[in-house]
């Protein structure tokens, strides 16, 4: 049986229910830690997403898991449970059940994702080429008897903005996420985790000189 929708405050409705986001990453110029603002196509701040840390040998470390929260509220986990190379992670709501999985499906060039729902939608998240800024996300196979979209259908893009001098200089990235105004909550909770990943594998990439 498919777990239920996210639901929460009235705010969580407004960043899964929103066609446009904007993945915002924090300057840091001494840490390696990940943490973004979700906006609003108007710039209003709808979430945070924050790499968590545990205590290590000498010292808070980071996680294998960020949070998205809104209003200082959990509403869903991303669990990174590999290590080095091609990478999965997985959408997991507060209350412990799965939403979905991004993959990795490469482990060299411009990343490339397959995001999959637990009742079998599978769409692909690809582009960035020779250093290109666009992704497209399209559908791969919907297994549902009442679905309207077939293979091959767009879900939505993926743009990584221009960066200022001193944004480069930290490695702060900014991503747009556009999504078709009709897609379900928890797919459109699923495209952000697949923006996550992509920042994620980029910087593993960068720092493995890939």
């Amino acid at each position: 049986m498919n777990a239920p929708p996210l639901r929460h405050a009235a705010k969580v409705v407004a960043v899964f229910d929103t066609p446009e986001l904007v993945l915002h990453e924090h300057e840091q110029p001494f840490s390696h830690r990940h943490q973004y603002e979700v906006l609003g196509a108007d710039g209003t701040a709808l979430a945070a997403v924050e790499e968590e840390l545990r205590p290590g040998f000498l010292g808070h470390v980071r996680s294998s898991r960020s949070v998205v929260l809104v209003a200082g509220d959990p509403v869903l986990f991303v669990e990174r449970p590999g290590g080095p190379g091609r990478q999965d992670f997985h959408a997991v709501r507060p209350d412990g059940t799965e939403l979905g999985r991004v993959r990795q499906e490469n482990s060299w060039g411009a990343p490339r994702f397959e995001l999959a729902t637990l009742d079998g939608v599978l769409a692909r998240l690809t582009g960035g080429a020779w250093g290109g800024r666009e992704w497209t996300v399209t559908l791969h196979a919907d297994p549902r008897p009442t679905s309207l979209r077939k293979g091959g259908d767009l879900l939505g893009g993926v743009q990584r903005r221009p960066r200022s001098l001193r944004r480069a200089l930290v490695d702060a990235d900014e991503f747009v996420l556009r999504t078709d105004p009709t897609l379900e909550r928890d797919l459109r909770a699923l495209l952000l985790v697949g923006v996550i990943a992509l920042d994620f594998a980029r910087d593993l990439q960068k720092s493995s000189g890939d």
